[in-house]
C-alpha cells in the first residue's frame, strides 16, 4: 500500500513529465498495435497473390508483363515507399513481370505512356494527377492501346477515381485498400469507364493544341481555389480544410466571378453522329479475361437521331463551375453553374457543410459535348481537370463513353 501511495505522489509532484509518458506510452502501443494488424493481413494477401503465381502457364507464353508507371513523390514522397512494401511483393508473388518506370518531372507520363511498348497492362501507381497524364498518353496513340487494362494504385495526395472504385482510409485501411487494388489486378477483373476529351480553341494565329483527356471532373471558381490551398494551413492538421475557408472567405485572389459562355449538344444513347467505336481486343494472353464489346455499338451505328446535333447556347456568372461525366444509363456530362454570390458567412458555412457532409450541388445541365468561351481573366485565374490546375482558356470537352478499361472489384466488374 504505501508503494502505491508513493507511486500517486511521484505522479502528483511531476505531472507533466506523467501526461508526457502516458502519451507516448498510448501512442507507441498503437502503432504496435497498427503494425501487428497489417503484418497479419500482408500476410494472408501475400499467399493468396502466391496461388496466382503457381499456377502453370504453357511453355510457350512468357509471363505476363506489366508497366508500373511510379510517382515517386507523390503524397509527400511517400508513394514509392508504400508500393515497395505493400504493392511490389503482391504482383511478384503473382507471376507477373513487372517493369517499374518512374516518373521524373510533370507531364513525364504522357511522354513515357505514348512510347510505351511491349506490355500487356499499364498500373499507375500514383494520385489523380498522374493517372489523368497516362490516360492522356494513352489517347494519343495512333494505336488501339486503350485496348491495355489500366490499374491505378492510389497512393497519391487525392486520389477520386481510385477511391471509388477500392474504398480506403488511414492505417489499416489504407493497405486494405492497396491490397483489394493489387488484388483485382492480379485477377483481372475490369470495367470500362466514360472519359472526357478536352480539346483547346485557337484562332487562326495560334498554334492547335493537342488534347488532354480526364476522368473526373473539371472545376473553376472559388471552392476549388480554397480547397487547393488548404495545406498552406497545414499547422492546423485535420482541421487544415476549415481553417482554408475562414482565412480565405474574404479574399479577392479568389475566382468568385466564373463567367462565360457554353454551348453544347443533348446527351445522346447512341447514333450515326456520335457513336464511337472501340477498338476489337485481340490477346495472346489469357490471364486478363476480356471484357466482351456491346453488342448494342453496331447497330447504334446505324441510328439517326436529329436532336444529337441540336446546339443549346448559355450565358453563365457564378462562382463555381464544374464538368464531370455522369454516371447516369445514357452516357453524359454534368455541367454544374453555381450559385452567383455568396457573403463571408455564407460561403464560410456551405464550404464547411460540404466538409462534413461530403456531398455537392447536383448537376443542373446535361450535356455529350461542350464548347466552353470564358471571359477574359488574369493571368492567376486557373482551373483544375482531374486536380492539376491549367489556364482558364476556350475548349471543347467530348464525352467519349466506356473508353478506358479499368481493373476493378468483383462486385462491380463488367
Amino acid at each position: 500500500m504505501e508503494r502505491i501511495i508513493k507511486i500517486g505522489k511521484t505522479i502528483r509532484n511531476n505531472w507533466k513529465k506523467s501526461v508526457l509518458g502516458a502519451v507516448v506510452l498510448y501512442y507507441g502501443a498503437a502503432t504496435a498495435k497498427e503494425k501487428f494488424e497489417i503484418n497479419i493481413i500482408m500476410r494472408a494477401a501475400c499467399k493468396e497473390a502466391a496461388r496466382y503465381g503457381d499456377a502453370l502457364i504453357p511453355m510457350e507464353r512468357n509471363p505476363t508483363l506489366v508497366t508500373v508507371i511510379l510517382n515517386p513523390v507523390a503524397n509527400k514522397r511517400k508513394a514509392k515507399q508504400e508500393y515497395e512494401k505493400y504493392c511490389e511483393p503482391l504482383l511478384h508473388l503473382a507471376g507477373l513481370q513487372v517493369d517499374v518506370i518512374q516518373t521524373t518531372s510533370e507531364g513525364n507520363a504522357k511522354e513515357i505512356v505514348e512510347s510505351l511498348r511491349g506490355t500487356e497492362a499499364i498500373i499507375v501507381a500514383g494520385g489523380d494527377g498522374t493517372l489523368s497524364e497516362t490516360i492522356t498518353g494513352l489517347l494519343r496513340r495512333n494505336d488501339d492501346a486503350n485496348q491495355f487494362p489500366l490499374g491505378i494504385l492510389p497512393l497519391g495526395r487525392t486520389n477520386s477515381v481510385g477511391n471509388s472504385l477500392f474504398p480506403g482510409g488511414n492505417g489499416v485501411e489504407k493497405v486494405k485498400q492497396l491490397i483489394e487494388a493489387c488484388m483485382a489486378i492480379i485477377k483481372g477483373n475490369t470495367v470500362w469507364k466514360d472519359t472526357m476529351k478536352i480539346e483547346p480553341i485557337t484562332t487562326e494565329d495560334e498554334t492547335p493544341s493537342r488534347p488532354i483527356y480526364a476522368m473526373n471532373s473539371i472545376e473553376w471558381g472559388a471552392f476549388r481555389d480554397t480547397e487547393s490551398r488548404k495545406d498552406k494551413y497545414w499547422i492546423y492538421g485535420p482541421l487544415r480544410h476549415y481553417a482554408s475557408y475562414i482565412f480565405n472567405g474574404y479574399k479577392n485572389s479568389l475566382n468568385w466571378n466564373c463567367s462565360g459562355t457554353i454551348k453544347y449538344t443533348p446527351p445522346c444513347a447512341g447514333c450515326s453522329n456520335c457513336v464511337v467505336k472501340k477498338p476489337e481486343v485481340k490477346r495472346k494472353w489469357a490471364f486478363f479475361m476480356p471484357t466482351p464489346q456491346l453488342s448494342q455499338e453496331s447497330d447504334q451505328s446505324k441510328v439517326l437521331n436529329p436532336e444529337c446535333s441540336v446546339v443549346n447556347e448559355l450565358c453563365f456568372k457564378a462562382t463555381e463551375f464544374r464538368i464531370r461525366p455522369r454516371k447516369d444509363d445514357i452516357p453524359s456530362l454534368g455541367i454544374l453553374v453555381g450559385k452567383g454570390g455568396y457573403s463571408y458567412i455564407e460561403f464560410v458555412s456551405e464550404g464547411w457543410r460540404r466538409l462534413k457532409s461530403n456531398t455537392e450541388l447536383p448537376d443542373v445541365i446535361e450535356a455529350r459535348t461542350v464548347e466552353m468561351h470564358p471571359k477574359e481573366q488574369g493571368s492567376d485565374a486557373l482551373m483544375e481537370i482531374d486536380k492539376e490546375e491549367f489556364e482558364i482558356k476556350p475548349m471543347k470537352i467530348t464525352l467519349l463513353p466506356k473508353m478506358i478499361k479499368l481493373f476493378c472489384p468483383e462486385q462491380i466488374k463488367v
